[in-house]
């Protein structure tokens, strides 16, 4: 289905950097066999056998050493068609897309794996059917999956969410979209609270009240973890890092990165070197 939906059968390496990077679409993998590394924000995990990997957009991902036997079946979702997924279901609170940094790989059971199976089958036999609908009617089988998901996150007490307030919620989750496409280029609240129609100080009190933390903090650490993510890739200097992540020059980019996480450029590159 072009660059809107991919189904790859027998794929080794994964379609992901082996830096972490800000990946844009929606990934789900299932491992027939082998094991890989996959790093996840800053959780690593390999993928065994019979396992179930889910990766939303915005996530920072790196996938590295799969082994020889290494294989799986994978698909890649774009995020129009991700959006066009979770539109037809109930509002996914911002804390679940948190929740999922941590839980994104699901070990199957014998009876799991024949589920997987027969799903996988059913999107592989729309992906390759002259449906007139096939589009719609895979958007309704990822639907089931991500809702199966969210059942399992709500079954989390701890992580539950307070859900009396929905306009609130809806603004946390347009927030957090629109960081995923403009942290790097624009770091201040108010040009959030701006697209949002709202003022800087109902947009903090609001992602402090749906996240605990304050939307100054959520902008940082996107721009960290993209900082870190290009310190770790060596082929770009400091000067080049600055420019992609917008900041005046070296000087403002290496007190930013200080200030929030206590060493220095050189110093967290070289000890990530190897």
């Amino acid at each position: 289905m072009g660059d809107d939906f991919k189904f790859y059968q027998n794929l080794k390496y994964l379609p992901l950097t082996s830096y972490p990077s800000n990946i844009q679409s929606a990934l789900i993998v299932y491992s027939l066999r082998g094991k890989a590394k996959l790093t996840v924000h800053e959780d690593v995990h390999w993928i065994q056998p019979k396992e179930l990997i889910i990766l939303l957009p915005g996530q920072f991902v790196s996938f590295s050493d799969p082994s020889e036997d290494f294989l799986t079946v994978t698909m890649v979702i774009s995020s129009s068609l991700f959006s066009d997924a979770l539109s037809g279901a109930p509002r996914f609170s911002p804390h679940f897309f948190f929740y999922m940094r941590n839980h994104y790989w699901y070990s199957q059971t014998e009876s799991d794996v024949l589920r997987i199976y027969n799903f996988l089958g059913m999107i592989k036999g729309k992906v390759t059917s002259q449906d007139i609908y096939r589009r719609e009617l895979i958007v309704h089988l990822l639907r089931y999956l991500y809702l199966e998901l969210f059942n399992a996150y709500q079954k989390e007490a701890t992580l539950k969410t307070d859900r009396k307030d929905i306009r609130k919620e809806e603004l946390a989750n347009k927030f957090f979209e629109l960081i995923m496409k403009h942290f790097k280029e624009n770091k201040d609240v108010a040009f959030y609270a701006d697209k949002l129609c709202i003022t800087s100080k109902y947009l903090t009190m609001v992602i402090k009240e749906t996240s605990g933390k304050s939307a100054k903090d959520w902008i940082v650490e996107y721009v960290i973890l993209e900082i870190k993510t290009l310190l770790k890739n060596t082929n770009m200097n400091i000067q080049e890092i600055a420019i992609r992540t917008n900041f005046a020059n070296q000087s403002s980019l290496g007190r930013f990165f200080r200030k929030h996480t206590g060493m220095s450029l050189s110093q967290y590159r070289m000890s990530h070197l190897g």
